[in-house]
């Protein structure tokens, strides 16, 4: 009996694996003649449960209809497989705690770069592509302006640009009342 009371799980091992040594211990009371009753029994697993496995068990306590020590080891062998399938390969990850991706950049040296204190490579982007470049001097008579849309001039010349900047034919207008504004609207 005091085995059965002062066992404690630990997060390490399987809590399914742990809950049937619970149970063997319960059995072994009966021969004994000491049997303890089913619901003593699954809720002293649920409160001997690790502390990453808190709020499953308090979930569990807040479950209205009495649960036999067979369903709660199947709940509890489900709950360890989704807790190991969300973990993945990397190990078990306790609830609270979090992780963090690291991506690092390669810094290749070239002998451009050697001994001149520069930290990246400013080589640039490497081309890969095979597109072809569009000739420079195009045609004015063929080629329509960037800003205006017509032909016969380049962008730089439009008489529609002012400044250095394009200047907008079109804006955006929005109409509204602003007499309700704040106010919650009433349900339709």
């Amino acid at each position: 009996m005091e085995q059965f009371f002062d066992y404690k799980m630990v997060a390490n091992r399987s809590v399914v694996e742990q809950a049937h040594e619970l149970l063997t211990m319960a059995k072994e009371l009966e021969q004994f003649k000491c049997p303890l009753p089913d619901k003593i029994v699954a809720d002293g697993i649920i409160a001997k449960l690790p502390p990453s496995w808190r709020n499953f068990a308090t979930s569990l306590k807040h479950k209205r209809q009495e649960i036999s020590v067979e369903n709660l080891i199947g709940t509890l062998d489900v709950e360890e497989k989704a807790r190991a399938k969300d973990a993945g390969p990397k190990g078990n990850t306790q609830e609270g705690t979090s992780t963090a991706n690291m991506v690092q950049r390669n810094n290749h040296n070239n002998s451009n770069n050697k001994g001149k204190g520069k930290a990246f490579n400013n080589a640039g982007p490497k081309n890969t592509t095979t597109f072809k470049k569009k000739k420079k001097g195009g045609n004015k008579d063929k080629d329509p302006c960037f800003v205006c849309g017509g032909l016969g001039h380049w962008a730089s010349n439009c008489k529609e640009r002012k400044g250095g900047q394009i200047r907008q034919k079109f804006a955006n207008l929005t109409i509204g009342n602003n007499e309700d504004a704040g106010r919650p609207s009433a349900p339709q």
